[in-house]
């Protein structure tokens, strides 16, 4: 996962401007491929590391790649290209910060710990979001039930990060310390995108946040005093291939159809499956531990988001006054 933005994806719901509808069949398909995609995310981009890629390498490969696949449906699609203020915004503030920090943060971190826990530890997005909207942007505030909600998510927080802070069976303390920052680094961009960005976000939107952030992490590895490198394995290759054409690809089409049907509020439902995703592909395909406080805490982030997102719910379907 790598903090979705909007794109125009031809709902006919969404150009009609009606009201988002709630889960069918095929809303729950989606759901079900956005949690899987983006949830073994974090398992692949850990494989990949143990396998021997070095991480801003190997997230700078993933997103040029996925700037390139981009690029090509939106040409194939003939999509209409943005405005120059449009793409150098998205590029400067998506590219920077959604993707580009985040990334080199999260596969920095990921060296660390499992790829389970990540995933885990990335439950607390929306918590992070809400935090960084509620002082800038009016449609953040919360009610006592949304206030609440965020004290119980920051609790679950506190009980996923302490114990492995003096080290435990899923890694050392750095990696809960650069996951954590690298999610708040998509909750600063995306609230930041909110408020100077103008309308949804395209494909060639999509393709500038990918390409920057590819640039920018491969400047850093050819720069910083650390070899980089991203040996050209099978498994590496298969784990970017499952990182490019399913987690960056599948997965945002995956995602922004199902924000185009159901709305942003219950699109975010994505959180509580992606973690558990993690977990199980984490344990049952490559053998990583869980633990019994990663447990409890995700339980206790999860109930904080599900009354952020109740509160959300009640705020998005109030009249307008």
């Amino acid at each position: 996962m790598s903090g979705p933005t909007s794109p125009r994806l031809g709902s006919p719901a969404a150009a009609a401007g009606g009201r988002p509808g709630s889960f069918g069949p095929s809303e729950v398909g989606l759901l079900v491929v956005v949690g899987l995609v983006w949830g073994s995310a974090y398992v692949f981009i850990r494989e990949g590391l143990l396998l021997g890629a070095t991480p801003l390498a190997f997230a700078s490969l993933r997103y040029l790649l996925s700037a390139i696949a981009f690029a090509l449906i939106a040409a194939v699609r003939r999509d209409r290209r943005p405005a120059r203020r449009d793409l150098v915004v998205s590029a400067s503030v998506g590219g920077v910060l959604i993707i580009g920090l985040y990334g080199g943060l999260l596969y920095w971190g990921e060296q660390f710990t499992t790829g389970g826990y990540a995933a885990v530890l990335a439950s607390t997005a929306p918590l992070l979001t809400v935090a960084v909207g509620y002082p800038l942007l009016r449609s953040e505030r919360l009610s006592a039930r949304g206030l609440l909600g965020m004290a119980v998510g920051f609790v679950g927080a506190i009980v996923l990060v302490l114990p492995q802070l003096s080290g435990s069976a899923v890694g050392s303390w750095q990696g809960p310390l650069f996951v954590i920052a690298a999610i708040a680094s998509v909750a600063v961009g995306t609230v930041v995108l909110r408020r100077i960005g103008r309308g949804p976000q395209g494909l060639w939107q999509i393709t500038s946040q990918f390409a920057t952030a590819g640039i920018l992490l491969g400047a850093a590895a050819l720069i910083l005093p650390v070899r980089e490198s991203v040996p050209l394995t099978s498994g590496i290759v298969g784990a970017l291939v499952v990182l490019v054409v399913f987690s960056s690809l599948l997965g945002y089409f995956a995602y922004f159809a199902l924000h185009h049907r159901v709305g942003p509020v219950r699109a975010n439902v994505v959180a509580y499956v992606a973690p558990l995703v993690g977990v199980a592909v984490g344990s049952g395909v490559f053998g990583e531990p869980v633990t019994l406080y990663e447990l409890l805490g995700v339980a206790i982030v999860l109930g904080g988001v599900s009354l952020v997102l109740l509160d959300a719910a009640r705020r998005a379907v109030r009249p307008a006054s």
